[in-house]
């Protein structure tokens, strides 16, 4: 202290001292515009990120629902074609009991409230099926089998049992053919699987022509599908009314 008691001002050189490392320590708390950029460049590559990681979950939901519901109508659909199988009767109408022509599956069966025409058939990679309505006069069945012929005149009552379908065949087991043991397949088309040597039916209300086939102990589907091929193959009742 001074000898008069009066503390001495401080020089402008001490001031400055005391007020760097202040403002040092303020510039040191922000942040600046270059780190700012950078912070925002990487939220967005996470954000996009965390979007493409997103839709790569929604689309494989949609393509496990997908298949989810493709199975379940191929299941339905198996499952109608072994009951009509089980069903099967040989009407003495039809040219035969069962009839394929390379396209669409004919049988006849049995419901409580009489015989029906029921068509398996692929339109346009669809496999489908069409159903008459029971008949009780043999009439009935013959009109029936006569719209059958043309499918635009059915299409719009049938029901689409499974999509994107490449090809549809049919089998039969004839017992003329099978050995000692197992079963000998053949297209329904062929001789050997029970087509009449003539290559079609005759008459006014759709006979067959020929003597009628052995009946076959069972029957065989096969459908190409993108992802492969589905085989069913089904006991075949006796075929009596």
């Amino acid at each position: 202290m001074s000898p008069h008691g009066a503390r001495p001002r401080p020089t402008e050189h001490a001031a400055r001292r005391r007020v760097w490392p202040a403002a040092r320590r303020g510039r040191r708390a922000g942040f600046t515009l270059v780190e700012v950029m950078v912070a925002l460049v990487i939220m967005a590559v996470l954000a996009a990120l965390a979007m493409r990681g997103m839709d790569a979950l929604m689309r494989a939901k949609e393509a496990a629902l997908a298949s989810t519901d493709r199975t379940l109508k191929l299941n339905t659909g198996m499952s109608q074609f072994e009951y009509d199988m089980s069903q099967v009767v040989d009407s003495r109408v039809l040219p035969r009991a069962i009839m394929f022509d390379g396209a669409t599956l004919r049988i006849a069966r049995r419901t409580p409230e009489g015989i029906q025409l029921v068509l398996w058939t692929l339109q346009d990679r669809r496999w489908q099926r069409w159903a008459s309505a029971p008949a009780i006069h043999m009439s009935e069945l013959t009109d029936a089998w006569l719209r059958s012929q043309q499918w635009d005149a059915i299409a719009g009552s049938a029901i689409t049992v499974l999509e994107n379908v490449d090809d549809f065949q049919v089998y039969v087991c004839n017992p003329a053919a099978a050995g000692t043991s197992g079963c000998s397949w053949n297209n329904v088309q062929s001789t050997q699987g029970g087509a009449p040597l003539n290559g079609g039916a005759g008459g006014s209300g759709g006979a067959a022509t020929t003597a009628p086939p052995a009946q076959p102990n069972g029957i065989r589907i096969l459908l190409k599908v993108p992802e492969g091929e589905i085989m069913r193959e089904r006991e075949l009742p006796r075929f009596g009314t």
